[in-house]
């Protein structure tokens, strides 16, 4: 076709500066034109071209932040349609930048159409995350949104923007609920295959500080626990809830928000990143799969370890204060001895040097 055409020789090295701004031009007036989405609405669903799928989400991006307002209303109500249906029957074989930009320019409607044209905005991103075959993809959503609309470009009026941070309030609740139950079920569902006895009090290890520290021998044996080992598609779901819950922390009013229970799985999470030897198993198994698997490992740390901080930083009160505080600390002192553990500084030393510094 004729824009493949004109996109691969842009993107040509032997293409003149001047050609390409011929292209360009090409380019912008067919965007102006009246009707050019649905012209972009076919290539999207026709071509495997990278660079004509980038052009026509441009095209939309630029029609909905724009030019939104002189959009005849049963056009845009097409394209409220057809775009999620899209993003629905392709994301599995989209490259992962297409599919987030189109994520992106569904989010954009959103910004300017939820909930009074668009009511179903919120509910279908809450459905696609409840269901195990698109949570990956609800979660990239429901990310792009956190993004988007609670911390919103200069280009929206103060009362729209207070509006859509209401909205958004409105289903907090619900969204870290959902998160928890993510985590908490892919790291109960792993921790049965990887579950070994705790070990018995008399065998030294540091469950007897921590229980003797803090009287509580069910916290100890709990994470004298192994950590589970994941497979991939649970760790990269994984990583998209804390990001996400990492966003929302970074806006959300805390203190109503953090239960104990929430507090404590992101902190199984936060032990990965303390987990050395799945990097030395990866190293001395050599191949270049069980490197990548130690790295995503402990990038799960990490990213459960920006939560902790965020809430830190924000100095979060929560309603179940006292709870929340015996948590906090029992959790961080098991994590700081973990890392610790160990009779030869040497050896202490060379394995702080070997965890990641965040």
């Amino acid at each position: 076709m004729a824009l493949e055409g004109l996109m691969t020789e842009f993107f040509h090295d032997c293409t003149t500066n001047e050609r390409k701004r011929e292209i360009e031009e090409l380019l912008d007036n067919f965007a102006q034109q009246i009707g050019a989405w649905r012209l972009c609405l076919y290539f999207l669903s026709s071509t495997r071209n990278d660079y004509v799928m980038m052009y026509s989400l441009t095209v939309f991006e630029n029609l909905i932040n724009k030019m939104w307002l002189g959009v005849p209303s049963q056009d845009k109500m097409e394209i409220r349609s057809c775009l999620p249906k899209l993003l629905l029957a392709h994301h599995k074989t989209l490259p992962y930048f297409i599919r987030n930009k189109l994520c992106k320019v569904i989010v954009d409607i959103g910004r300017q159409d939820w909930p009074m044209f668009y009511h179903d905005f919120f509910t279908n991103i809450l459905q696609l995350i409840q269901s195990p075959v698109t949570t990956p993809l609800g979660l990239i959503m429901l990310k792009t949104t956190s993004e988007e609309l609670a911390c919103p470009r200069e280009d929206l009026s103060v009362a729209r923007k207070e509006e859509l941070r209401k909205l958004l309030l409105d289903q907090v609740q619900a969204v870290l609920g959902l998160l928890t139950g993510i985590l908490e079920t892919v790291w109960d569902k792993h921790s049965v295959t990887a579950a070994t006895p705790p070990p018995s009090p008399t065998s030294g290890e540091s469950g007897d500080l921590l229980s003797n520290l803090l009287q509580s021998p069910s916290s100890a044996k709990l994470l004298n626990q192994p950590i589970p080992i994941l497979d991939a598609e649970s760790e990269y779901i994984c990583s998209l809830a804390l990001e996400c819950l990492a966003h929302l922390f970074s806006w959300i009013p805390l203190s109503a928000s953090i239960t104990p229970s929430l507090l404590t799985t992101i902190f199984h999470f936060a032990r990965f990143g303390c987990d050395i030897r799945a990097r030395k198993m990866a190293s001395v198994n050599g191949s270049s799969q069980n490197c990548v698997l130690g790295q995503e490992r402990g990038r799960l740390g990490v990213l459960a370890m920006s939560c902790i901080n965020e809430l830190m930083s924000k100095n979060c009160v929560p309603m179940e204060f006292e709870e929340y505080l015996l948590r906090m600390f029992q959790q961080t002192f098991y994590l700081l001895q973990k890392i610790t553990k160990d009779n030869n500084a040497h050896t202490v030393k060379s394995r702080l040097e070997e965890l990641d510094e965040r």
